[in-house]
C-alpha cells in the first residue's frame, strides 16, 4: 500500500493524544515512543512507503515535540532532506517494528540522521545539544520567538539563543548560554546565596580580557594575523565574553555585586568596600589593577590564569595595549606581573574539574581546574564549590 504524507501523518496521529505521547525524559534511554511510530518504521522497512514519506514524517513528529531527541545539533537551516539515509538505518526501522532490536537503536539511526542533516528540522522548536559533560535534561522546558529553553539540571536552568552557534571540530555547540533561577528551588539556593549580605562580596567581571579575545584583538596579533593588535579598540562595541561569563552568571544570580576591571582600574580603593573579592578569567589587567588585587586581604581567584599579562587602557582613545606578558615582548616572559602565584600551569587547561580543590595562597585561596563546565552539570561538585565559595 503507499500512502501519501498527509495521510501517513493523519494515521499517526489517529487516536492518540499529542499531549499524552510526548515523553516524560529527555534522555534516549528513558524515551517511549507512540507505538503506531513502530508501524510506520514497519512500513517503511517493508517499503510499503517511500524514504521521502518516512523522512517527512519524522521531521514532522521532530518539529511538533512528538519525537523529543536529546542529541540534536546546535543549530539547522535547511528544512528539506539533504542526504540519503544509510541501509543500517532502514534495516534498524524494519527490525524495530519486527521487535528484533531495542528502541534505543531505532533512536540512534534517527539521531544519526538529524547530525548529518538528512532530516530537516526546525530549530526554534526543538532542544539543542550542549558540548558538556554530565548535563542531565529534565521534564520541562519551553520555548519563546528569541529564547530556547533546552534544559534545565539540578541547579539552573540553561537556556541558548536560537542560532547563536560555533562550530568546533565538525560540531556544532552554542556559543553562549544564559542561566536562570528554578522558582521551586529556594531552599537550595538559600543555602549558597548571599542574597542578605549587603554585598559585602564583589565578582570581578573581566572586561579588558573580553577586549583582548575580541575580533582584531590580541589573538590576532598571537596568530600572527594583524602585526598592530598589540593595540586594540576598547568599550566599542562591547563584547560578550564567553570564557567566565557563565560563572559571573551563575554568581551574580545568587547575589553576588558584581565589578568590572574598568571600575577597579579608575577606583582600586572601591575594593576596601568588600571583605571578598573573586576573580574570575581576569586575564589581562593593568598594574593598577593587578596592585589593587594583589593588595586585598580576601581574594578568590577561582579561574586559573588571572593577573596573567599587563595592558595599558587609554580611556580617551577607547583602547587597550599590551605591555608585557603572554610571551610578549620577549618569548620568554609568560606572567607578564612576574607573580609568584600565578597558576596558570598545569591547572588553567583542566575543565573537568574532578578533582577540584581550593588551596592558600598569601591574600587569598586558589583552584586547581577551570571551572566554567562545573556551572552547567547535574552533581554535588556544583553545590559544593558554590558552598566553598560563600564559606571562603
Amino acid at each position: 500500500m503507499q500512502y501519501g504524507i498527509i495521510p501517513v501523518l493523519f494515521i499517526l496521529l489517529a487516536g492518540s493524544s499529542i499531549l499524552s505521547i510526548i515523553p516524560n525524559s529527555y534522555g534516549q534511554e528513558d524515551m517511549q515512543l507512540p507505538a503506531w511510530i513502530k508501524k510506520v518504521a514497519g512500513w517503511w522497512g517493508n517499503d510499503e512507503i517511500s524514504e521521502r514519506e518516512f523522512l517527512a514524517g519524522i521531521e514532522w513528529l521532530i518539529n511538533n515535540n512528538i519525537i523529543l531527541l536529546q542529541h540534536v545539533p546546535c543549530s539547522m537551516t535547511d528544512s528539506s532532506t539533504s542526504g540519503s539515509v544509510p541501509d543500517w538505518v532502514k534495516n534498524n526501522a524494519k527490525w524495530w517494528a519486527e521487535d528484533l532490536i531495542e528502541e534505543t537503536d531505532f533512536i540512534n539511526g534517527i539521531e544519526y540522521l538529524i547530525k548529518k542533516q538528512v532530516v530537516g528540522i526546525d530549530n526554534s522548536k526543538i532542544l539543542g545539544e550542549v558540548s558538556l559533560a554530565d548535563v542531565t535534561f529534565s521534564d520541562f522546558w519551553t520555548v519563546d520567538k528569541n529564547y530556547l529553553a533546552f534544559v534545565q539540571s539540578s541547579f539552573f536552568e540553561i537556556y541558548g539563543i536560537h542560532g547563536n552557534c560555533i562550530i568546533e571540530n565538525g560540531t556544532a555547540s552554542w556559543q553562549s548560554l544564559v542561566l536562570g533561577l528554578h522558582p521551586d528551588k529556594g531552599a537550595m539556593y538559600n543555602e549558597v546565596s548571599v542574597w542578605d549580605d549587603d554585598y559585602k562580596t564583589a565578582v570581578v567581571y573581566p572586561m579588558f580580557t573580553a577586549f583582548a579575545y575580541a575580533d582584531q584583538g590580541f589573538y590576532a596579533y598571537y596568530g600572527g594575523q594583524c602585526d598592530s593588535c598589540t593595540t586594540t579598540k576598547f568599550l566599542q562595541p562591547s563584547p560578550i565574553y564567553t570564557s567566565s561569563g557563565v560563572g559571573h552568571q551563575a554568581l551574580t544570580l545568587l547575589g553576588y555585586y558584581s565589578l568590572t576591571d574598568v571600575e577597579i582600574d579608575k577606583d582600586p580603593a572601591i575594593l576596601n568596600q568588600f571583605d571578598k573579592v573573586i576573580m574570575l578569567h581576569n586575564e589581562y589587567v593593568t598594574r593598577t589593577m593587578f596592585d589593587a588585587i594583589t593588595s586585598h586581604p580576601n581574594v578568590i581567584y577561582l579561574y586559573p590564569n588571572a593577573l596573567y599579562a599587563e595592558i595599558e587602557v587609554d580611556y580617551m582613545d577607547e583602547t587597550i595595549t599590551l605591555i608585557r606578558g603572554h610571551n610578549y615582548p620577549e618569548h620568554e616572559i609568560e606572567n607578564g606581573f612576574d607573580w609568584e602565584f600565578d597558576n596558570t600551569h598545569p591547572y588553567e587547561y583542566d575543565n573537568n574539574c574532578s578533582n577540584m580543590e581550593f588551596y592558600k595562597i598569601e591574600n587569598g585561596w586558589m583552584t586547581t581546574c577551570y571551572p566554567e563546565n562545573v556551572f552547567l552539570q547535574n552533581s554535588e561538585l556544583l553545590f559544593g564549590l558554590l558552598k566553598t565559595i560563600k564559606d571562603l
